[in-house]
C-alpha cells in the first residue's frame, strides 16, 4: 500500500540537531541512530546550476540508512530538501521532499513497488494555484535493482560506487527513477553506465604547523543516458570522485561535445578539487 507519510517522518529528521559521527544517539527521535557523515557540496560553474547542498548520513536502528540533504540555490531562487530511505544493503526504498514549483510550495513522496516507483506530489498551501493546489499522481520504470532521486540532489547518485562490483570492473549499469523538486518534472527510465577508473592519492596543501596530508580517492566516471518525450536520448558525462569508505568527495559533469562543466566539491577540500578536476 502506498504510504503518504512524508511530513511527520521528513520533517522529524530535517529539523533535530546533528550529532557528531559515529556516537549513538537519540536522533529524530529514534534511540540508537547516528550520524555517519555530514558535509557540504559546494556546485560551480554554470550560474545556473550553482547550489550548496548539505548532507548528511543517518544510520538507523534496523541498519538502514537515511539521506537528508538542503540544497540552496546559488541565485536564492530556491531552497529544496529531500530525504532518502535505504535499506541496510543501501538498496532505494523511498524518498520524500519539499520543493518548489512556481513559486508555490510542495510536498513529494516516491516510493518503490514491485518493478517501479509510485510517486505523489501536492501543493501544502490547497489555496494556491489553480483548481485548488497541486495534485500529481505518476509511476516511474524501476526495475527491482534500480535507485530513485530528487533533482536537483547530486549527492544521491553516490550510492551506484557501493554497488559497483570493484572485482568485476568494466561497465556496470544502474537504473534510475527521480522526480524534481525544483520544477514539474518526472524522470522514468534513466540509466548510468557505470566504471571504476581507478585511485588518486592527493597531497592536501600545508596546513599551518602540520605536515601535508595526502589523501586517496576513488575515481568513477559514467554515461547518464536520460529518455526524451520524443524517443530520443539526451546523454551526460560525469566523474564521481569519493574517498575510500565511498562516503562523496566531488563530481564533475559535461554535456558531451561541450567544454562547460559543472564542478561539485566538498567544502573545505578546495586544494583537493583544483588537482583531481579538470
Amino acid at each position: 500500500m502506498f504510504r503518504n507519510t512524508l511530513t511527520a517522518g521528513f520533517l522529524s529528521l530535517t529539523l533535530m540537531t546533528p550529532v557528531l559521527a559515529d556516537h549513538p544517539s537519540t536522533y529524530a527521535g529514534v534511540a540508537g541512530a547516528r550520524v555517519l557523515d555530514s558535509g557540504v557540496m559546494v556546485v560551480t560553474g554554470n550560474p545556473a546550476f550553482a547550489r550548496e547542498e548539505t548532507f548528511e548520513y543517518v544510520q538507523r536502528p534496523d541498519g538502514g540508512i537515511t539521506l537528508l540533504n538542503t540544497i540552496s540555490a546559488g541565485n536564492g531562487s530556491f531552497r529544496v530538501r529531500a530525504r532518502f530511505d535505504l535499506d541496510a544493503d543501501w538498496n532505494s526504498l523511498s524518498a520524500s521532499g519539499l520543493g518548489l514549483y512556481d513559486s508555490v510550495p510542495v510536498e513529494s513522496y516516491m516510493e518503490r513497488v514491485g518493478d517501479q516507483v509510485e510517486i505523489q506530489v501536492h501543493s501544502l498551501d490547497e489555496g494556491e494555484g489553480d483548481g485548488g493546489g497541486i495534485h500529481l499522481a505518476s509511476s516511474a520504470v524501476c526495475d527491482p535493482d534500480c535507485f530513485i532521486n530528487m533533482s536537483p540532489s547530486a549527492v544521491a547518485m553516490f550510492v551506484m560506487t557501493r554497488h559497483y562490483d570493484l572485482e568485476k570492473g568494466g561497465v556496470q549499469t544502474f537504473q534510475w527513477a527521480g522526480q524534481d523538486l525544483d520544477k514539474v518534472r518526472t524522470l522514468s527510465g534513466g540509466k548510468a553506465n557505470l566504471v571504476y577508473q581507478g585511485e588518486q592519492a592527493v597531497k592536501r596543501a600545508a596546513l599551518p604547523e602540520a605536515e601535508p596530508e595526502t589523501v586517496t580517492l576513488r575515481h568513477f566516471t559514467f554515461v547518464e543516458e536520460l529518455p526524451m518525450p520524443n524517443g530520443g536520448v539526451f546523454k551526460l558525462d560525469f566523474d564521481l570522485w569519493t574517498d575510500l569508505d565511498h562516503w562523496p568527495m566531488g563530481f564533475q559533469v559535461r554535456t558531451p561535445g561541450t567544454a562547460s562543466a559543472t564542478l561539485g566539491f566538498r567544502k573545505g577540500w578546495d586544494d583537493v578539487r583544483g588537482q583531481v578536476a579538470q
